[in-house]
């Protein structure tokens, strides 16, 4: 008789196409989106630079130095602005991003202990904080650098050590797995969070087809001939995981081929494959038990495709889905511990980018079986009450 119930599943999921294209066509299309647009959020560069006019009286030797380091940086573009023009008419005429003015003499000044000089950043509303505090940041380093050779020359030390000291410092990231060398990209944080996105995502296939099994009294009739409810739900399992696997080999390829021909990072995976299936299956399990709980909360397809999706979107919110957890706020970090898609999202991350072993995702497993189990008996509590 079970076979026949995975039968019936089979052919009530092939009836709606549409929303099996869904399943594979959302999500594929924002991990393109969202790989491209925080590639420079990764890789600490920006496609087209910054704009910054200098104003001062004179273009001087010290300017120049300062335009020279600012212009080094992966960020900004400047250049000494000779003009008459207010800076709100550069700002918004001449599109640029930033505009500095400054006392030619600043440095002199600084040197003679002489506080009667200004530096002042004028910039629109919209500019980023960080982009401000990284400005701020190169004309004090640039300052202090400056300064610093003069001395160092008075007391006959080469300064081309410090000059280049920018080079000689390396950057080394540790993995836990030894035997794994990979450079974070955004594609491998858009890959893994879009694809839990689109897993929890069945949810609305799951519960339309449930909803109108039981409208119909289908689901009654097959009661009628001796089967419990629980093959019942169980048969909803074993044809939606099948299609959430397909779907994790399906977004693993768009990351590693479609990606880099738009111009993405290529997606790499070094980890253990056996993992990344231990993950999906426990992910899939929460997520077609989730869909059954929703299912047999709701009694109409509206209601359930209501449910369905703003829940959806709101542990996506929590869970470091749409937003990368590492820009969020302190309590929203805290926050995204609630939220299954959290758990799932970083133990595809432990697996995809950190190198990581069972032990290093046992407690987000363990926490997704355990929300499973919850809707599931929910689920299972709730269909036979109203049977």
């Amino acid at each position: 008789m079970f076979k026949y119930l995975l039968k019936k599943e089979f052919t009530l999921i092939f009836r709606d196409i549409h929303a099996l294209l869904v399943l594979f066509i959302m999500p594929t299309l924002f991990i393109l989106i969202m790989s491209l647009a925080l590639k420079n959020s990764y890789s600490n560069t920006i496609d087209v630079k910054l704009k910054v006019a200098i104003i001062t009286k004179e273009n001087n030797e010290k300017i120049q130095t300062l335009i020279s380091d600012i212009n080094n940086s992966s960020f900004f573009e400047t250049k000494y602005q000779l003009t008459k023009e207010s800076t709100k008419e550069l700002l918004y005429d001449k599109n640029y991003d930033f505009i500095i003015s400054i006392d030619s003499l600043y440095l002199d000044k600084i040197k003679n202990n002489d506080k009667e000089f200004k530096i002042e950043i004028f910039t629109k509303p919209d500019s980023q904080q960080q982009k401000i505090e990284l400005l701020k940041s190169l004309i004090v380093n640039s300052s202090k650098t400056t300064i610093l050779k003069e001395f160092l020359s008075m007391q006959n030390v080469d300064s081309k050590t410090l000059t280049n000291l920018n080079e000689v410092i390396d950057t080394n990231i540790i993995y836990k797995n030894e035997n794994i060398v990979l450079k974070p990209t955004s594609v491998q944080q858009s890959v893994p969070a879009w694809l839990v996105f689109s897993m929890f995502f069945i949810l609305i296939p799951i519960s339309n087809t449930f909803i109108n099994e039981k409208n119909f009294g289908t689901i009654n009739r097959i009661r009628s001939i001796n089967v419990s409810l629980l093959p019942i739900l169980i048969s909803k399992i074993f044809p939606y995981y099948l299609i959430n696997q397909i779907q994790v080999i399906f977004m693993i390829l768009v990351g590693i081929y479609i990606v880099p021909l738009l111009g993405g990072d290529k997606l790499e995976i070094l980890g253990n494959y056996s993992m990344i299936f231990l993950v999906s299956s426990i992910v899939s399990i929460s997520s077609i038990s989730f869909a059954l709980l929703i299912a047999n909360i709701s009694k109409t397809t509206e209601e359930a495709t209501t449910y369905g999706g703003v829940s959806n979107i709101i542990l996506a919110a929590l869970g470091g889905i749409m937003v990368p957890k590492f820009v969020m706020p302190q309590f929203m970090q805290e926050a995204t511990n609630f939220s299954p898609m959290s758990w799932a999202l970083e133990s595809f991350l432990e697996v995809f980018v950190r190198g990581g072993d069972f032990s290093d995702i046992s407690s987000y497993v363990y926490r997704m079986l355990f929300f499973a189990i919850i809707c599931l008996v929910i689920a299972y509590i709730l269909l036979k009450k109203r049977s």
